[in-house]
C-alpha cells in the first residue's frame, strides 16, 4: 500500500471514522485550510439511496448534478440524440460524479448504479460560488477534474496501442490505483462488482472477449478473480506489460 505521509499527501478517505464529504475528497486533490473546509461543510447537501441499477437522469437549471459516492458503485453517461447512451466512466468510494460535467450547460447525464449506493447530492450552485471566491476550493475543484481527464487520457492510450488483454490489465491497474491514491486498500485485493459488459465498453471490446480477456490474466496467475473482486498478484509485472504510468495521472499532485 502507498505510504502516503511519505508522498506528502493527505490521509486516506475516513481516515477519523467519519463518512466521506466532499471536503474530504477535494482535500485529496488540493490543500484546505480550516477555512476553506468549514465553509464546504456549509455547501448544501442532500443524501440519496439508490438501489442496484436504478438509473437517475441529472440535469440542474441547465446543469449536471453533481454526487459524492459515499458507498457502492455506479457509472456515468452522457446522453445523446444519436446514440443513446454512452458509458464513459465508473465511479467508486470516494469520487465526486458530474463535477466536470457542471461546468457545462444543458449537460445530460445518466447515473446508472451498479450496486446500492449511498451517494451525497451538492448543491452545484453553493459550489460553483465557492469556486469563484475560494482559491484552495478552486484549485483542488480544477485538479480534480484534471486527474479524472488523465484517467481518460490514460485509458484511451491503453486501448489505441495495446492489445485486449493488456487493455483489460491497465484497467484493473487503473481501479487498483485509484482504490490506493485515496487510502481505501491495505491489500491488493480490491472490490469490483463491474460488469463485463461494462468494462467492454469502456475498452471497446464485447463482453466475451473480457471474459477471455480475464480468464487468460488468472491463468498467467497475474490476477486472481471472484465475483465481485480482484487480487492483482503481480502489479509489478502487469505495469511493466501495460505501461501503466501513475505518475502521469497523479504526478501534479505529489509535486504540487
Amino acid at each position: 500500500m502507498e505510504d502516503r505521509s511519505r508522498n506528502g499527501l493527505p490521509g486516506p478517505l475516513g481516515a477519523e471514522g467519519g463518512c466521506i464529504s466532499i471536503g474530504e475528497v477535494l482535500g485529496l486533490y488540493g490543500e484546505l485550510g480550516a477555512e476553506s473546509l468549514e465553509a464546504l461543510t456549509n455547501v448544501r447537501q442532500k443524501p440519496v439511496e439508490l438501489k442496484r441499477n436504478q438509473k437517475v437522469f441529472s440535469l440542474c437549471e441547465g446543469r449536471a448534478d453533481i454526487f459524492v459516492v459515499k458507498e457502492g458503485w455506479a457509472s456515468l453517461s452522457h446522453a445523446t440524440s444519436t446514440r443513446g447512451q454512452d458509458i464513459c466512466n465508473v465511479f467508486m468510494p470516494g469520487d465526486i460524479i458530474g463535477m466536470r460535467e457542471s461546468f457545462f450547460e444543458s449537460h445530460d447525464i445518466v447515473i446508472l448504479s451498479l450496486t446500492h449506493c449511498k451517494l451525497e447530492k451538492v448543491s452545484v450552485d453553493d459550489l460553483h460560488a465557492l469556486f469563484k471566491t475560494n482559491d484552495e476550493i478552486r484549485k483542488a475543484i480544477t485538479s480534480y477534474v484534471m486527474v479524472n481527464d488523465n484517467i481518460t487520457i490514460e485509458r484511451l492510450r491503453s486501448c489505441t496501442h495495446h492489445r485486449s488483454e493488456e487493455r483489460v490489465a491497465h484497467f484493473l491497474l487503473e481501479v487498483y490505483a485509484r482504490f490506493n491514491f485515496k487510502g481505501l486498500l491495505n491489500s491488493n485485493v480490491f472490490s469490483f462488482p463491474v460488469t463485463q459488459d461494462i468494462v467492454g465498453e469502456l475498452l471497446g471490446m464485447t463482453s466475451v472477449h473480457v471474459s477471455r480477456c480475464m480468464t487468460a490474466l488468472e491463468q498467467k496467475k497475474l490476477i486472481r478473480k471472484t465475483r465481485s473482486s480482484i487480487k492483482l498478484l503481480q502489479p509489478e509485472e502487469m505495469a511493466r506489460n501495460t505501461g501503466f504510468d501513475r505518475d502521469f495521472i497523479y504526478g501534479h499532485i505529489c509535486l504540487g
